[in-house]
């Protein structure tokens, strides 16, 4: 009655229900050699999921079935016990305890023959999501020798309920299984290939089966050897299956693109960044770059060398993809380049991992970015950093700001550099080496570069900087660089209007006067997005609460002379061909020196102000009133005197000495303001006098 409830492997391998392991000879062994022994032979296979630890036990069981093994274990068999179906069977908490004990007793009553295999460790262990009843039965009969039984368990698991258990210990022997090499996993897979083709009706050549077990060593970082390399031919199979379908081909033979596509969809990144590699847009990566970043061509030049290298495949695969750090102040476009670079590696510029370092500046903080140990709150959701890379492995993860984290994270980063991995709180190794690290600093940014490698190594640690591959410096953005880094944000500003139902423009002289201020300005391009919301988006966006403006309309930015800041003109479509016909007219009486064009429309002003000098810029206000002091014109009813000192002969001067000047005859004085009084009638000179006396020469 019981026996529809033991599951005989044999026969499902006759059945064709299992499927024929390929290679593991030397594990198959392993497990045969502690099947024989006296003592402990009860063997326990230990591994994480997907090294295939099913299939051993499988190919232990094949060797078994087929005679392959040594004769003390010819005509035994591994079998299992379908827990599930008893449990539906069974009514009663009493049927199913009955049933339980009639097939353990089966076992028993083979005295060896029937070896059950235990893929769950709740047959043996009181686990809190187990069958409690289970191993109160199994247990016994097992330590006592009646029942002889193969046990598969994870590390973990094994840690938590099995080596807390004395009497397990003593009866279990632990063999370690061990992740296949890659030849080992391409031997696997050209076992599995005529299965597959069979199965499709496609073709894989051998080129194909290297190329899988290539990319998946490559790329598919979080899972491990065979089952990786297996899946990815596996489902590259059944896409082509499908496409032959479906009628999108006629070629039955998987190709390196099939493998390319797949991986790229687990990964996320681009197909066309996984096989071939356009080499045209490569070499072409400082214009591409150089379209986002503006003023930075040695930063550019470095990043991109960099990249060149890494799709060459010449770089290190057991560190980081590149590792970078970017000195300079704030606003050069240190985070920009880290944008652009994240657009042009994966047609995304949000695959970027952006960690503000002044979030870390506590010790305590370690565990946000790895996660905290178990037992403690949020242990599940595991941490920042590692999450973010162990699910989406391809990615720029960018350190913000890093002269603010604390030394623990400093120290935790030079594994990250060296080996390109960190361990998480649950224990699970983060692969870093598909990733591009990005540190920003503002240290020594302001110093000369024979001193900033002086001052860095003096706030650094020697062996942090060691394991960067290049420290990029980032220079202040020159006046004529403005300008074209004006025009991104406004172009920016336009596309929004343009994706709200307005249409904008804005005049030269609006651009420049922008890129006046953020020259003046403390704080580099970030001024440039404070002044756009300021002077544009707030005041228009209170036109369009009061239906100032539509669709119809043109939204005209421009720069008065004589007032502050910028205005806004808002043109119908009437007013909008009148100035083309206006435009027209003056062209052609220009040549008559006269303008009778009509009042310009209406305008909605902004920070309109008395001072007509309030628009400059603060270095320019400054200049203009320094040259009005120094070019102050006297009072005209005040005419200015000069006196002439004469020149006397043996008379030495006293100027210096705190004598005072010397006296000079009465007559004297008195010619020479009579001829100041004559002076002071005539016409003014054009070039206003100075008001100080010229230095009179004395002591010839």
């Amino acid at each position: 009655m019981t026996s529809k409830y033991i599951i005989d492997y044999a026969d499902k391998l006759k059945r064709g229900e299992l499927k024929p392991v390929i290679g593991r000879k030397k594990e198959i062994r392993r497990v045969m050699h502690i099947l024989l022994r006296d003592m402990k032979s009860n063997p326990m296979l230990l591994g994480q999921t997907g090294l295939g630890k099913t299939s051993i036990v499988i190919g232990v069981a094949a060797a078994l079935a087929a005679g392959d093994c040594p004769p003390k274990l010819r005509g035994r068999t591994i079998v299992g016990v379908d827990v599930a179906t008893m449990m539906i069977d069974c009514k009663t908490h009493e049927q199913y305890e009955d049933c339980l004990k009639e097939a353990f007793q089966e076992l028993q009553a083979a005295k060896g023959q029937k070896i059950l295999f235990i893929n769950d460790l709740g047959f043996l262990a009181m686990t809190p999501n187990g069958d409690h009843d289970i191993p109160k039965f199994l247990k016994p009969k097992v330590l006592d020798g009646g029942i002889q039984c193969v046990v598969e368990a994870e590390l973990n698991a094994y840690k938590v309920y099995i080596e807390t258990d004395p009497d397990l210990m003593s009866c279990l022997q632990t063999m370690y299984i061990e992740e296949p090499t890659p030849a080992e996993a391409t031997d696997i897979l050209r076992g599995i290939v005529p299965r597959l083709e069979d199965r499709y009706g496609i073709k894989i050549p051998d080129e194909v089966v290297q190329r899988a077990v290539s990319m998946s060593a490559r790329y598919v970082k979080s899972r491990l050897f065979p089952e990786k390399a297996l899946d990815l031919l596996d489902e590259a199979a059944t896409g082509l299956m499908m496409d032959l379908d479906s009628g999108e081909t006629t070629d039955n033979v998987l190709t390196d693109q099939h493998i390319a596509n797949i991986v790229s969809f687990w990964t996320g990144i681009p197909m066309d960044k996984v096989g071939a590699e356009d080499k045209q847009k490569l070499i072409d990566l400082e214009n591409f770059i150089g379209r986002r970043v503006i003023g930075q061509p040695e930063a550019i030049s470095v990043i991109s060398g960099a990249v060149r290298r890494m799709k060459s495949g010449l770089q290190d695969p057991n560190r980081p993809l590149g590792t970078f750090l970017f000195i300079g102040t704030t606003g050069v476009g240190k985070t920009e380049l880290a944008k652009a670079l994240s657009e042009f590696m994966f047609d995304d510029e949000t695959a970027l991992l952006r960690l503000d370092m002044s979030e870390y500046m506590e010790k305590i903080s370690v565990q946000r970015l790895l996660g905290p140990p178990p037992g403690t709150p949020g242990f599940e959701n595991g941490g920042v950093l590692t999450e973010a890379v162990r699910l989406r492995p391809y990615q720029v993860v960018l350190f913000d700001e890093l002269e603010k984290a604390h030394s623990e994270i400093l120290n935790l980063m030079l594994q990250l550099l060296d080996e390109g991995r960190l361990t998480d709180g649950k224990g699970v190794t983060v692969d870093f080496r598909n990733t591009i690290v990005i540190m920003t600093s503002n240290l020594g940014a302001n110093l000369p570069r024979y001193q900033r490698m002086e001052f860095l190594r003096k706030n650094l640690r020697p062996e942090f900087l060691a394991r960067i591959d290049d420290i990029i410096p980032f220079h202040g953005l020159a006046e004529e660089n403005l300008l074209a880094i004006v025009d991104i944000h406004l172009n920016k500003f336009v596309k929004r209007a343009k994706a709200v139902g307005l249409r904008a423009e804005l005049t030269l002289e609006a651009r420049k006067w922008f890129a006046d201020e953020v020259f003046i300005a403390k704080n580099g391009v970030r001024e440039i997005k404070r002044l756009i919301q300021h002077h544009i988006e707030n005041p228009l966006s209170v036109l369009m609460m009061y239906d100032k403006v539509s669709s119809e309309d043109l939204i005209k930015i421009v720069r008065p002379k004589d007032k502050k800041g910028v205005e806004i003109v808002v043109l119908s479509p009437e007013e909008q061909n009148k100035q083309i016909e206006e435009a027209v007219q003056v062209e052609i009486k220009m040549q008559d020196d006269e303008d009778d064009r009509p009042p310009p429309p209406p305008t909605f002003k902004l920070n309109e102000t008395g001072d007509e000098n309030a628009d400059l810029p603060a270095w320019k206000r400054a200049q203009l009133a320094a040259q009005s002091n120094q070019n102050a014109q006297p009072s005209p009813q005040m005419p200015v005197r000069k006196f002439k000192v004469p020149v006397i002969k043996g008379f030495k001067s006293t100027l210096g000495q705190k004598l005072g000047v010397p006296k000079m005859p009465a007559a004297f004085i008195k010619a020479e303001i009579a001829e100041a009084e004559n002076e002071a009638v005539a016409p003014a000179p054009d070039v206003a006098p100075s008001l100080a006396p010229p230095v009179p020469e004395i002591g010839k």
